[in-house]
């Protein structure tokens, strides 16, 4: 006797289930590594532009000055420290009073 070659129907549905199940899974987990890269990457943003903020301050950055880094620019306005990163990222930080030399 020949045996038919036919799929079975419900073969058929087990494996479009199972394979969308399996695509379902590997998107979430795609979108979830997408969204963790992406905080790593503004946190090291961040943290690049607070130390942008302090190497200006320890090298006595005055009102309306602005110093040049090879990542953006820091510039000072009384007690605030405006950092420009060269991604177009701003962050503004405000000047311990130890560093507010209010003489201009």
């Amino acid at each position: 006797m020949k045996q038919s070659r036919r799929i079975d129907g419900t073969f058929f549905a087990t494996a479009m289930i199972l394979f969308v199940l399996i695509a379902s899974v590997f998107c979430i987990k795609t979108t979830i590594c997408r969204e963790r890269i992406h905080d790593y990457q503004e946190q090291a943003s961040y943290y690049e532009a607070r130390a942008m903020a302090k190497m200006a301050l320890s090298n006595e950055i005055k009102h309306k000055q602005i110093f040049r880094f090879n990542t953006g620019t820091v510039s000072r306005n009384y007690l605030k420290l405006t950092v420009e990163l060269n991604d177009k990222k701003t962050y503004q930080f405000s000047v311990p009073t130890r560093f507010a030399n209010f003489k201009k």
